[in-house]
């Protein structure tokens, strides 16, 4: 009986799970549904990656941008790298360019320094120098042979209380053969001169400057500019920077007054402004002297570099007359054969005669037709 009950039970259940509204409906898959849901969960994902991967803003620059690169920037940066020189003479060490400057030392023959820069005229170098109170020390440098071509020296410029700023190097490299000079026409407001014996044409006017090029003698130039002091011409020269090229006073004979009224240039070869006002004498033009009486057509001007002493003879050993300082302006009337002497117009103005060594003299002007004379200053036969 027992077991009559279990089995009735069993089939009772089982009857009770096949009822018609009992029965679970069998579940249909949506396709639409799945895709739904698949979008869903993507988008959801994705938007998580982009909220990670999306950087953090950066904060907005207070400060003042920086210029672009292809703007330039009034500031040049001059990076200083020493330079070996062997000294050629003992000199003094100053603390800024000029005889005048505070000794800070010196140096002895054959011994070496470090050059960082020259100043404008390149007649004095800016070295490395431990014992001054900056670590620099300036030196003259004419005192000094430079291991490398002094026109790639950057240019070291006084500003006060001893402080130095510097300017790059004016550099330019001529590549292939040099374009021909211009053709001198007859156009009156063109300013010639001759070329009166080889010379070198550089970059800015002064010795420290590079060379550019060359001229050969008897070579007509057109000059464009000038410096101070009757030194130095800007020419036309289209191989040139901005085609233009300096020139030694020394090395041209200017056609009439030529150089009268052209710009005036700095020693970095930038002009002048303004310029000297209407009325100052002009120091390109030789003044006409005050006694138009002068018996003779004085020689070709030239200017004294050093002390000089004046001779009654082409000899150290005969009685001296005088010397003649820096900057002084004589003509010079003859030369001895070895070209060690001149005989100059002295006094100014006179048919007077003296004699100079020719080691502290600049000629200025043309002296292809200079006379020749012996110890006494008796005329030679031109060789």
């Amino acid at each position: 009986m027992k077991y009559t009950f279990y089995v009735i039970g069993i089939l009772i259940l089982l009857t009770g799970c096949s009822l018609p509204g009992a029965i679970a409906p069998t579940p249909t898959l949506d396709p639409a549904a799945i895709v739904t849901a698949a979008a869903a969960t993507a988008y959801v994902k994705l938007t998580e990656i982009a909220g990670m991967a999306s950087p953090t803003p950066l904060e907005t620059a207070t400060a003042t941008p920086e210029p672009s690169t292809s703007t330039p920037t009034a500031t040049v940066e001059v990076t200083l790298v020493p330079y070996d020189a062997t000294c050629t003479a003992n000199v003094t060490v100053r603390s800024w360019p000029g005889s005048g400057g505070e000794a800070l030392g010196g140096i002895f023959y054959e011994r070496s320094a470090q050059v960082l820069a020259r100043n404008e005229k390149g007649n004095w170098f800016y070295i490395i120098w431990p014992d001054s109170p900056t670590g620099r020390a300036w030196v003259n440098s004419r005192a000094f042979k430079l291991k490398v071509d002094v026109g790639i020296l950057p240019i070291a410029l006084e500003v006060g209380n001893g402080e130095v700023t510097f300017l790059p190097p004016i550099v330019w490299t001529v590549t292939g053969v040099p374009l021909p000079l211009p053709t001198v026409s007859n156009d009156p407001s063109l300013r010639p001169a001759l070329v009166i014996q080889m010379a070198n044409l550089r970059v800015c006017p002064t010795t420290s400057c590079m060379i550019i090029g060359n001229l050969q003698y008897g070579d007509r130039v057109i000059m464009t500019g000038r410096i101070g002091e009757n030194l130095w011409a800007q020419i036309e020269y289209p191989s040139g920077p901005d085609g233009k090229a300096w020139i030694s006073r020394e090395f041209i004979q200017p056609e009439g007054n030529a150089l009268s009224g052209l710009p005036y240039f700095n020693l970095m070869g930038t002009p002048v402004t303004p310029e000297p006002p209407t009325g100052t004498p002009d120091p390109n033009i030789s003044p006409t002297p005050a006694n138009t009486s002068t018996p003779t057509p004085a020689g070709p001007l030239a200017e004294i570099t050093d002390v000089t002493t004046i001779y009654t003879l082409m000899s150290s050993l005969s009685p001296e007359l005088g010397t003649l300082n820096p900057k002084d302006k004589i003509h010079i009337t003859a030369q001895s054969l070895n070209h060690l002497w001149f005989e100059i117009q002295y006094p100014a103005d006179t048919t007077g005669r003296a004699y100079i060594s020719s080691k502290y003299v600049r000629l200025l002007g043309d002296f292809r037709y200079l006379n020749y004379t012996d110890a006494n200053g008796t005329p030679l036969p031109t060789p």
